[in-house]
């Protein structure tokens, strides 16, 4: 065994690794755009948060109840990079949830990652398979 099958070897544990991570992020989003339920909730508050860079990133907390519930309160999914312009109290947006897990919430205008993640994933699990076959032909 050479140095090289090492590093294609740690390599595709990587690419497996990140492939599995962005698909179960896809098959999250993806649940949540077709069973989700839509909704009217109240910003409660807001949760700054630093990204890898260092940079701001700004999480709604919304409430809201749903049909039959009790009162939810729940974080955005994805933050903004920008301090949301709307944080009266009587402020209302809308949202989808998952009625299985209403504390994962979609808040309307806020970006969504499932698109990015599934692309990601694609592209990883291509290189993977390259990667096999490649080793397997030669």
């Amino acid at each position: 065994m050479t140095s090289i099958d090492v590093v294609a070897g740690l390599g595709a544990l990587m690419c497996g690794f990140v492939t599995v991570v962005c698909l179960a992020e896809t098959w999250d989003g993806f649940r949540l755009a077709v069973l989700g339920k839509p909704a009217k909730a109240q910003v409660v508050g807001v949760n700054e948060q630093e990204d890898s860079d260092g940079d701001p990133r700004y999480f709604l907390v919304v409430a809201f109840t749903p049909p039959g519930g009790t009162r939810t309160e729940a974080e955005s999914l994805t933050g903004s990079p920008h301090p949301p312009a709307y944080l009266g109290s009587e402020r209302q947006v809308g949202i989808v949830y998952d009625p299985a897990r209403p504390t994962r919430v979609q808040i309307d205008g806020y970006p969504k990652n499932s698109i990015l993640m599934f692309l990601l994933a694609a592209v990883c699990s291509g290189l993977l398979t390259a990667g096999c076959v490649g080793e397997l032909l030669s």
